[in-house]
């Protein structure tokens, strides 16, 4: 566990200095509809639920003891080059919460989270002919101590290295994907991979078919077609058994 006393390079706002970075500084323009009786509406100002998370994240520093995040929008940070390394994390703000604290501590401000799709975008690469660069035009950036800041970036930050919530059911996992699809930098995973490895059935015959490990029996039974596994028997250890309609089949099942 980090600690808050670990000195820091840059000098701690004092409390009356912390400026909360609220819905306007996540999304400018934010409130500027307001609904009668003064409602904000709900999916109108902030459709990514970038708020949301925001506020997902301040809940986490709390219970870790550690400073909420500080409002440096309004002063673009300048200066970053290819050559700089921008770890981005894509996603949930809470998945990730151990890396990012010890990242930031390890190496300051090279850690930054993005909560939104709108907070990066898409480039053609100028080395990897085909593939894509991923610029961040503001994110949330990690220092010593656990402090955090939400920082804009002019011009928009290039990332070395990408990973973030990949999982299908998550809601955020199909912009996160779409972000980290065909980048030029190394990537820590992918929509298809995490679909593949949360597939108990898929997890076991690739281990035993394909690389001859051991697995505890398995006895599946599948609804209709799935192109991505074998038709006939599956691996050792492992046997799949299709159902083409579940009514009307149980002494197959208890045969089986």
């Amino acid at each position: 566990q980090l600690s808050t006393s670990q000195p820091s390079p840059e000098r701690v706002p004092s409390p009356e200095e912390q400026e909360w970075a609220g819905p306007e500084a996540l999304c400018p323009g934010w409130l500027e509809d307001e609904a009668p009786d003064g409602e904000v509406p709900g999916d109108n100002g902030d459709p990514d639920c970038a708020t949301h998370a925001y506020e997902r994240l301040q809940s986490a520093l709390c219970q870790e003891g550690l400073p909420p995040t500080l409002d440096c929008s309004a002063e673009p940070r300048t200066g970053f080059g290819p050559l700089d390394m921008t770890v981005c994390i894509l996603g949930s703000p809470t998945h990730f919460l151990p890396v990012l604290l010890e990242g930031g501590t390890r190496c300051p401000d090279a850690m930054v989270l993005c909560l939104s799709p709108t907070w990066a975008s898409r480039v053609p690469s100028e080395t990897s002919p085909g593939a894509w660069s991923l610029l961040l035009s503001r994110g949330i950036s990690f220092k010593v101590g656990g402090h955090t800041a939400l920082e804009t970036f002019v011009p928009p930050r290039r990332a070395n290295y990408v990973t973030g919530t990949f999982a299908l059911g998550d809601p955020e996992g199909g912009w996160v994907g779409e972000l980290a699809r065909d980048l030029d930098c190394p990537t820590g995973g992918s929509v298809p991979l995490a679909h593949r490895l949360e597939d108990t059935l898929v997890a076991r015959w690739v281990l035993a078919a394909h690389a001859n490990l051991p697995v505890p029996p398995t006895l599946a039974f599948v609804l209709g077609a799935r192109g991505d596994l074998p038709a006939e028997a599956m691996a050792p250890g492992v046997r799949l058994v299709r159902l083409e309609d579940p009514q009307g089949q149980q002494s197959l099942v208890q045969e089986e």
